[in-house]
């Protein structure tokens, strides 16, 4: 089991590096630094992968024997807070940076500050029934409440607004990101207390499989924010519409931007107007002979073509990124879909 842990860490190691790697070649894409932010994780979580590999067989690390060492308490928290830098670069609530960064990292440098460097002399742990017999000393319970820290804040990314006007992520992957975060710090405190050499193949796993899906999503899959401010909706007028329903549909998907939003759906939009989804699905056929998502999905693509009608030279990605889409792939299937043509052929035969 030894062996095979190295062999997991060594592929972690070489995953790493190459998503640094990819990651801060393509780093100028994005108007944010998020990629930039993910490539210098990736070297810095391989070089510790390295000195761990390293210190293992060298015999100098304790990871083996004894629970709660401080080292692998207070460090990983520094690795919680590059955590979150990534997703608050993406998700850019519209609460003030500073705030959460005072908020969520002022106090675990602290913690991390008075755990390494106040001269805290720990005792060695290699039992329950040691931990038992120390646990009123303030060294044992300064550790534990650490890890229970940590255990909390494994939680916190839930916390932070999402606001889909400024974000170029989409809540799925936002969702799943702070899930893999969650997983992480898990699977490190169940080692910590348990020393279980499945759990460390596990977190090498989860490890390995969250930077490749972050490097992926990103590199494939993440459409850029986009620069220009969200246009005013020009006044309309639905007096004239006899449905009920229907003319407080478009009401709420114009005036409200909700035609934009990539987490619009038919049963969220059925709740806001008070309404059930057979009732406004039923509306959406009465009125345009279609079904919802055909509906919004022709809207965002109608949008996107009349602006490369204008300016072929616009930038296609903010302008799929403009009417909801925050995955690349969906935005250019959707395309297709309603023009039959990819949007770089189309942007083609606009400049024909």
């Amino acid at each position: 089991m030894h062996y095979i842990a190295t062999i997991f860490l060594s592929l972690m190691t070489v995953a790493l590096v190459v998503c640094g790697v990819l990651l801060w070649r393509r780093r100028n894409e994005p108007n944010d630094y998020s990629r930039t932010i993910q490539a210098v994780f990736s070297w810095v979580s391989a070089f510790f992968a390295l000195t761990f590999i390293l210190r293992t067989w060298a015999e100098t690390t304790t990871a083996d024997s004894a629970l709660f060492e401080p080292e692998h308490i207070f460090a990983p928290i520094l690795f919680q807070m590059a955590f979150f830098l990534y997703p608050l670069e993406v998700i850019r609530p519209s609460i003030s940076r500073v705030k959460v960064y005072a908020l969520l990292f002022v106090p675990l440098l602290l913690l991390v500050f008075v755990g390494m460097y106040a001269g805290i002399k720990y005792t060695t742990i290699h039992s329950y029934a040691e931990l038992w017999q120390h646990i009123g000393e303030f060294n044992v319970w300064f550790r534990l409440l650490a890890l229970a820290v940590i255990s909390l804040y494994c939680f916190s990314l839930f916390l932070v607004p999402y606001d889909w006007r400024q974000s170029s992520a989409d809540r799925k992957f936002i969702l799943c990101y702070a899930l893999g975060f969650c997983l992480i710090g898990v699977l490190h405190i169940s080692i910590q207390v348990s020393h279980s050499y499945w759990l460390v193949l596990a977190h090498q796993v989860v490890w390995i499989t969250f930077f490749i899906a972050v490097a992926w999503y990103e590199l494939r899959e993440r459409l850029l924010v986009p620069l220009s401010e969200v246009e005013p909706q020009d006044g309309k007028s639905y007096d004239a519409i006899n449905d009920t329903l229907w003319r407080q549909t478009l009401i709420l998907l114009d005036c409200n931007d909700k035609w934009r939003s990539p987490d619009l759906s038919l049963s969220s939009l059925s709740e806001q107007l008070g309404s059930n989804r057979t009732y406004v699905s039923e509306a959406f056929k009465r009125n345009v002979g279609t079904t919802f998502i055909d509906y919004i999905t022709r809207r965002r693509i109608d949008y996107v073509v009349e602006q490369l009608c204008q300016n072929p030279n616009a930038n296609i990605q903010k302008l799929f990124n403009y009417v909801g889409y925050r995955q690349r792939s969906t935005a250019w299937r959707n395309f297709h879909k309603i023009m039959s043509i990819t949007p770089t052929e189309f942007v083609d035969s606009l400049k024909q």
